[in-house]
């Protein structure tokens, strides 16, 4: 098994993300290691030394009791024999004491002390510290590789869920018959929605391809709509959401994209609206063109979003605080695999505030040079 068997770049992101904490641990760890605690040893060396030097200091000038003073002549160690007048050394007497000579002349005098503990501070920092590094990142190490996992999970248990499905969808689809046409285009669009989902779900799969096509916007609004009319009407005493155009007049809008998944990217921004926005005031859908793009915006009058919100409403899985006391929403993966589809089609999907309040959610995509002959005739 792999360290990180993780194929998906946006996990790959976050899990490089966890890893941040321990990477500026490891960073200033090495820092103080390798500048701070050698000073803080000679500062230690330093500090014993003063202790000693004090006691010297006794001895030249003579404070330190007779009886524990005495003359190093023929015994004392040979480098005290070269030392010069004035000078002074230390060395280990045994038994927890330490001989402190100062020279005089030719001769020194010297006392027996208590010896002065030295504290090991390259053992607690060299040897603690490191291990206690080595120990936080193994820690992030495996923390991150359990975030993957689950993520791994979570999304292996939607796709097999959505898997799943399939086999009631498809024995409907044989079920309903021929005549009840709209009972049969509700099945084979969530037969399409559930097969986008299992593409979007399959961690560090390939997305499906879009099929990108001329089709009429408005006819792909429409087919979202018509998923959600009946919930909307209830709402607003049989009222439909509004339609507006640039220029007021209603007319076939052509675009280059695949409609299997507009009508998707749609029917999740509506059924998001219906959900959360709907039972605080109407929703209006106003489609217009501009540089090359149509942009189909999605407005509400709903409870609106914090800027925060806003900026991780795409993101997978994420439900705010208030969706979650409300007790609705599903698995927060509607907008996400919206705006993915989006792109994949070379266009865009955003929100941001309305005034006075609610949200706008545009759709962006390629204009279409002409809606196709077939469906022309259709719409004729």
């Amino acid at each position: 098994m792999a360290l990180f068997p993780v194929k998906d770049l946006r996990l790959l992101f976050n899990g490089l993300l966890l890893c941040v904490p321990a990477a500026v641990l490891v960073v200033l760890g090495f820092v103080f290691l390798s500048e701070k605690v050698p000073q803080i040893i000679k500062n230690e060396r330093q500090r014993v030394i003063a202790g000693y030097r004090l006691v010297a200091e006794d001895l030249r000038d003579g404070t330190l009791p007779a009886g524990e003073v005495f003359e190093e002549v023929a015994h004392r160690p040979k480098r005290a024999r070269k030392m010069k007048p004035g000078r002074w050394d230390f060395e280990p007497a045994g038994s927890g004491r330490y001989l402190v000579w100062y020279a005089v002349g030719d001769k020194s005098i010297a006392t027996l002390t208590k010896e002065i503990e030295e504290f090991d501070f390259a053992t607690l920092f060299y040897s603690v510290g490191a291990v206690f590094m080595a120990l936080f990142v193994a820690m992030t190490v495996f923390g991150v590789r359990y975030f993957w996992k689950l993520a791994k999970e979570r999304d292996d248990f939607l796709a097999a869920t959505a898997h799943d499905l399939m086999t009631p969808l498809v024995g409907m689809r044989y079920a309903v018959g021929p005549e009840d046409r709209d009972a049969k285009w509700l099945v084979e669009r969530m037969i399409r929605i559930v097969e986008n989902l299992k593409d979007f779900l399959k961690l560090g799969g390939k997305r499906r391809t879009p099929q990108a096509e001329a089709f009429d916007l408005v006819e792909a609004y429409e087919k979202a709509y018509a998923v959600l009319r009946d919930d909307y009407r209830d709402l607003f005493d049989g009222e439909d959401i509004a339609l507006e155009f640039a220029g007021g007049v209603r007319r076939p809008i052509p675009v280059m994209a695949d409609e299997t998944m507009t009508v998707q990217i749609i029917w999740n921004v509506l059924g998001n609206d219906l959900k959360y926005a709907a039972p605080h005031g109407k929703v209006k859908v106003r489609i217009s063109e501009s540089g090359g793009k149509v942009l189909l915006e999605a407005i509400d009058e709903g409870q609106g979003m914090t800027q925060r919100q806003m900026a991780r409403a795409f993101d997978r899985y994420y439900r705010a605080s208030t969706v979650l006391e409300t007790g609705k929403g599903g698995f927060g993966i509607g907008l996400c695999s919206a705006r993915e589809f989006a792109r994949l089609m070379k266009g865009d999907l955003s929100v941001r505030r309305n005034t006075p309040r609610g949200c706008i959610f545009t759709l962006s995509l390629p204009r279409g040079a002409r809606v196709r002959a077939d469906r022309d005739a259709t719409m004729s």
